[in-house]
């Protein structure tokens, strides 16, 4: 299916006036992220470095009172008595959580935009609609959907879930919720002893288990809509290490005198420096993803400044194409330069040296840029001189 609409020349270019407004607004938005982004990421590393500094490894037992309040490094089974059921499924095991997973086959809807200049400043926009079934947790809701010959299950006749133990231990100590959220190893659970007769019943579905999946439908292989498929996960008791301040019996977040949390699990015997180190990785890489985000939102930014330009020059779809080629590079340009200005001017109060190093080769590569342009001009002008 293909919906085909214009838009005309001048709705065009007062919705490109428009995006002038907020061109700006995400520039702004852009260099706030950027000193947030330096800032938040230095106080981060400081912090886990301080905490690298004050930590003491102790064993998981017995509790050494001397130690409250101090930053503990600790490792060994995190563990719980804590017996979850799952009543569909008929599954009772002691689990630090267990997860039922529940996905229905289902017609999605993808929706595909090509847009076509015209003659006169006018864009042409065909929009294809294309339906693919796949596995889905969520309900689609079809009725949303351009052709009505492709229709979902009203409903799901039974959810996904996720149960948590209330009380876990790692040797004496008992961990805060926020601390079990970060054990997430799972371990299929055995679904070999499940009733089907009795889920068949319930659901009105052929039931099999296959591959220790439960598929209610009548051929795995031949999926039909509204077929489902059930599995289920436990987080099992497991070696952890943890980095976490010592208050009483329990564990909870170091707020470190440079300014943030310090709370670190990981799955294993980590020793305290393999887990800060990770951290440290942790906190660069999303660090830099920021920094890419909001390069992107300054040239996008700078785009929308110039995007009137563009839609003038479209009465002439070929003149439009060209003058958009060059706002593009002309944005990518001005936007990598503010961009790296601001990050200079951001890291003025935490890494002076480097911003001021920063600062020179931009404002080189901006007069470099500059003279090559005015060499050019000159040549210009003296080869006019010259015919004359």
């Amino acid at each position: 299916m293909q919906e085909v609409t214009v838009k005309s020349w001048g709705s065009r270019l007062k919705d490109s006036l428009a995006g002038i407004l907020l061109g700006f607004i995400l520039i702004g938005i852009a260099i706030y992220l950027i000193f947030w982004n330096e800032n938040h990421s230095l106080i981060m590393a400081r912090s886990l470095s301080e905490a690298c500094k004050v930590l003491i490894s102790v064993p998981p037992s017995p509790i050494d009172s001397k130690n409250n309040l101090r930053v503990i490094h600790v490792s060994g089974l995190a563990t719980t008595n804590n017996a979850l059921q799952d009543p569909l499924l008929n599954t009772n095991l002691v689990a630090i959580a267990l997860i039922r997973k529940v996905e229905m086959y289902q017609w999605q809807q993808e929706e595909k935009t090509r847009t076509e200049k015209q003659l006169g400043g006018s864009e042409r926009t065909i929009k294809s609609y294309i339906y693919n079934k796949i596995w889905s947790e969520n309900l689609i809701n079809s009725s949303q959907f351009k052709e009505s010959n492709y229709q979902n299950p009203g409903n799901m006749p039974v959810h996904s879930a996720r149960q948590v133990a209330s009380h876990v231990t790692l040797g004496d100590f008992t961990l805060p919720p926020d601390l079990i959220e970060k054990i997430t190893a799972t371990t299929p659970v055995d679904l070999s002893q499940v009733d089907l007769d009795k889920l068949k019943k319930q659901f009105n579905k052929p039931v099999q288990l296959i591959n220790n999946e439960l598929y209610l439908g009548q051929d795995m292989q031949n999926p039909q809509i509204g077929d489902l498929r059930i599995s289920l996960l436990a987080v099992l008791p497991q070696e952890v290490s943890i980095i976490a301040q010592q208050i009483g019996t329990t564990l909870q977040a170091y707020h470190a005198k440079a300014g943030e949390d310090v709370l670190l699990l990981s799955r294993g015997q980590v020793s305290h420096a393999g887990m800060i180190r990770e951290a440290q990785d942790e906190n660069r890489m999303t660090m830099w993803s920021i920094r890419f985000v909001t390069l992107v939102m300054v040239v996008i930014g700078f785009a929308l400044l110039m995007r009137p330009l563009v839609v003038l020059a479209d009465v002439i779809p070929f003149v439009g194409t060209l003058i958009g080629f060059g706002t593009g590079l002309i944005a990518l340009v001005l936007g990598i330069c503010l961009w790296t200005i601001f990050l200079a001017i951001a890291w003025f109060a935490t890494r002076p040296f480097f911003a001021l190093g920063l600062l020179i080769i931009v404002m080189l590569v901006i007069y470099l840029l500059w003279k090559s342009r005015a060499n050019k001009i000159n040549d210009n002008d003296k080869a006019s001189s010259d015919i004359k």
